[in-house]
């Protein structure tokens, strides 16, 4: 079964369909497209460029911005908490991260933070104000930010994303996969 994926003035054929060489519609037929912020590709590394490499730079580019304005240590953690990490958090609710993100991620965080090489354990960072820490946000959950989407798979209303999800796992039971109890 095949499917089109619209934006503005793009599509791509995806699904079955994805070797198609029709062009209805008088639209541009390309090889990967932007939807709600995310880039679909058939090529899995330009969609990882476009969606977490960029990300880097974006998050760098924005680093550098405020690098230079004398910030204090919680200063910084707020924009950490309220500029960077945030470019982070919705792509990876529908992608995975790559293996090594996270550790790179974290370096470049840090290094702002500290202008340098850590001062105090990372560990020691994340802890509350009140532990002695920084409150920053632990960037090891990242990678189950797509856990989210198992409680909107069970919200009654309907979506047409849930019955393209349910096509898809048909073969092998459907939404029963997700009624195991363990």
């Amino acid at each position: 079964m095949g499917f089109k994926i619209y934006t503005k003035t793009e599509a791509m054929w995806i699904g079955s369909c994805r070797d198609s060489s029709e062009m209805p519609l008088s639209l541009k037929w390309c090889q990967s497209v932007k939807a709600l912020g995310v880039h679909f590709s058939y090529d899995g590394e330009v969609s990882f460029q476009k969606n977490v490499y960029d990300k880097i730079t974006e998050i760098k580019k924005q680093i550098h911005q405020w690098s230079w304005r004398g910030l204090s240590l919680f200063g910084k953690v707020s924009i950490i908490k309220s500029l960077l990490l945030p470019k982070l958090v919705y792509i990876f609710s529908i992608l995975p991260p790559p293996s090594d993100f996270i550790s790179q991620i974290q370096t470049i965080i840090y290094k702002f933070l500290w202008k340098g090489p850590d001062k105090i354990a990372r560990r020691a960072a994340i802890n509350s104000s009140d532990n002695g820490g920084l409150n920053i946000t632990d960037m090891t959950p990242i990678k189950s930010l797509r856990l989210a989407w198992i409680s909107k798979i069970f919200n009654p209303e309907p979506s047409p994303w849930k019955s393209y999800l349910r096509n898809l796992l048909k073969p092998y039971g459907g939404f029963f996969l997700f009624s195991l109890q363990l």
